[in-house]
């Protein structure tokens, strides 16, 4: 084969391979349940996905690609999570932390 053709060919294995193990978990074909410390665990999957996510967002600079503590969306998410813990509202959040973000960005 060529290399052009096997790298299509093992896209497409995988690719397959990955549709088969979701569908079967969340098909109804599979009826167990899984085990209590599995899903215990689970649960904070979509958390530690969010946070690094976010973190990565904040910490890592556009220009440098470098993780920094001084630019404008570390002061903005901090006021964001005292707004949050604050009123414990998602909006006042949103809107506290993008304004201050939207200033910060326009003034310097």
């Amino acid at each position: 084969m060529e290399g052009a053709t096997m790298i299509w060919a093992i896209m497409i294995v995988t690719g397959f391979a990955t549709f088969l193990m979701r569908f079967s978990m969340f098909s109804g074909l599979i009826h167990r349940a899984l085990p209590p410390a599995l899903d215990r665990y689970l649960t904070y999957v979509p958390i530690a996905v969010l946070s690094a996510i976010i973190a990565a967002s904040v910490f890592i600079s556009h220009e440098t690609q470098m993780p920094t503590i001084w630019n404008t969306r570390v002061l903005a998410a901090v006021l964001a999570m005292a707004v949050a813990f604050r009123t414990k509202s998602v909006i006042a959040t949103l809107i506290a932390g993008l304004g201050v973000l939207w200033v910060l960005e326009n003034l310097f």
